[in-house]
C-alpha cells in the first residue's frame, strides 16, 4: 500500500511518519508538506526509502494531484484543514485519517459520511490519543457490557518541558472555546476552564488538576453508544501553561474582535496565533502522558465499572520525540495501515469506536510501547 502523511514532518506528524516508515505493511511512504526542505531533512532520518512532496492544502487541485495515486492519506495538519483534505480524498479515491476536529469541525466532517460510504472509502475521524485511543478504549469497554450508561474521560501529564506541547492555536482553542458535556441525555455548554477537578492518574503522572475542555469524543460517543446518559471530558495541562493562558484570556488577547493598528486590521487572536506559531519550538524532553477512561453500565442486569488507562513515555533514545507526539502520532500511523489492509470495520466517515476492532488495535498498540490496561472496579 502507498500512504501519504500530510504534515508528516510536523510536531505530531513525526511520530506518525516513524510508525509508517517502520511498518512492513506499507510499501511506499511519502511525507507531503508545504516546507519541502524540512520534509527532506526529516525523511533522511527515517528507515527505508521515504520520499517527499511539496503540497499546499489550500490548493484543491494541487492537493488532489499529490495524493491521487495513494491508498491512504494520514492528515497530521492543524484541524482547520480537515474538511478540505477529506474533499480532496474523495476526488482522489483515497482513504483518510486525522487527529481530531475539536468537536465542531468533527461535526462538519461527519456530514461527509454518506459520500465516503458511497465511494467505498473509510475516513477515521480522530485517531490520535484523545480523541483516538480514548475512543478505542471505550469501544472495548462496550464489548464487556450489555448497555453503556456513563463515560468519563480524564487526561494528564508529567514533565514535557516548557511551552506549548503541540499547536498553540489548538491548545488556545481548547482553553477558550465553550466545553460541551452530555449529561442526563442532553448536551450542555459550559464556561471555559470550568469544572476544575483533582484526580489521580497512573504512576508516574500522579495527581493532577483538570477541567472541562472542548473535545471530539463528545461529538460522537453520545450517538455511538445507544442509551448512554453521560459523557464528559477533562484535560489537565501543566499549571504554568494554564496560568499563561489565564493571563492571555484576562488581557483579552484571545478576542476575535478586529482592531485597527498601524494601518492594519486584525484581531488580537490572529496576532497571537501568528506570534506563537513563529516562536522556537520546544525540543525533546522527558515526559509521561496518560489517560483514564471510566465506563459504567450493566451486564446481565448488574452494574459494572471498567477502567482503561495508559501511560506513554517519550521516545528520546530512538525517535527523539516527546510523549505528546508519540501517543498522538503512532495511533494514526497504525490505523492507516489497518485501513490500508482492508481491516476497517466499515466504510464512511466515522469515529474510531465504529471503525477499529478494539481487541486487534489494542494488541497492536502494545507492540508499540502503548499499553492500554483494563481494570474492573468493584465496590469494597
Amino acid at each position: 500500500m502507498k500512504v501519504i502523511a500530510l504534515g508528516g514532518c510536523g510536531a505530531m506528524g513525526r511520530a506518525t511518519s516513524w510508525e509508517l516508515a517502520s511498518n512492513d505493511d506499507v510499501d511506499e511512504f511519502v511525507i507531503a508538506d508545504v516546507d519541502r526542505d524540512a520534509a527532506d531533512e526529516f525523511a533522511a532520518e527515517l528507515p527505508g526509502a521515504v520520499t517527499t512532496a511539496h503540497v499546499d492544502v489550500t490548493d484543491h487541485e494541487a492537493l488532489v494531484d499529490v495524493i491521487a495515486d495513494s491508498d491512504v492519506v494520514a492528515n497530521a495538519l492543524p484541524y482547520a484543514f480537515n474538511v478540505q483534505v477529506m474533499e480532496a480524498c474523495l476526488d482522489a479515491d483515497c482513504h483518510y485519517l486525522d487527529l481530531g476536529g475539536l468537536y465542531h469541525k468533527t461535526q462538519k466532517q461527519l456530514e461527509l459520511d454518506d459520500a465516503f460510504d458511497e465511494a467505498g472509502l473509510t475516513a477515521v475521524l480522530g485517531i490520535g490519543a484523545s480523541p483516538g485511543l480514548t475512543n478505542v478504549a471505550t469501544a472495548k469497554a462496550a464489548t464487556n457490557l450489555d448497555a453503556v450508561e456513563a463515560i468519563h474521560i480524564r487526561t494528564g501529564a508529567k514533565g514535557g518541558g516548557e511551552g506549548f506541547a503541540y499547536s498553540a492555536k489548538t491548545i488556545l482553542d481548547e482553553l477558550t472555546m465553550e466545553p460541551v458535556v452530555y449529561e442526563d441525555g442532553e448536551f450542555r455548554t459550559l464556561d471555559p476552564l470550568s469544572g476544575r477537578e483533582t484526580y489521580t492518574m497512573p504512576d508516574p503522572v500522579g495527581e493532577v488538576e483538570g477541567f472541562h475542555s472542548i473535545h471530539s469524543e463528545l461529538a460522537t460517543m453520545p450517538y455511538t453508544f445507544d442509551g448512554v446518559e453521560t459523557v464528559d471530558f477533562r484535560v489537565a495541562f501543566s499549571p504554568d501553561l494554564v496560568n499563561i493562558c489565564d493571563v492571555l484570556i484576562g488581557l483579552d488577547l484571545t478576542s476575535e474582535e478586529e482592531v485597527e493598528f498601524a494601518g492594519a486590521t486584525f484581531s488580537p487572536r490572529e496576532f497571537l496565533d501568528w506570534h506563537l506559531d513563529n516562536q522556537p519550538k520546544p525540543g525533546p524532553a522527558e515526559e509521561w502522558k496518560s489517560f483514564r477512561v471510566d465506563v459504567t453500565g450493566t451486564k446481565d442486569g448488574e452494574q459494572r465499572h471498567y477502567r482503561y488507562s495508559v501511560v506513554v513515555e517519550s521516545r528520546l533514545d530512538d525517535w527523539g520525540l516527546k510523549a505528546t507526539a508519540v501517543w498522538t502520532g503512532v495511533p494514526m500511523g497504525l490505523a492507516a495501515a489497518v485501513v490500508g489492509r482492508g481491516d476497517a470495520l466499515d466504510t464512511g466517515a466515522k469515529p474510531p469506536e465504529e471503525l477499529l476492532d478494539p481487541d486487534q488495535f489494542i494488541s497492536e498498540l502494545r507492540e508499540r510501547r502503548i499499553d492500554i490496561r483494563e481494570e474492573e472496579i468493584t465496590d469494597t
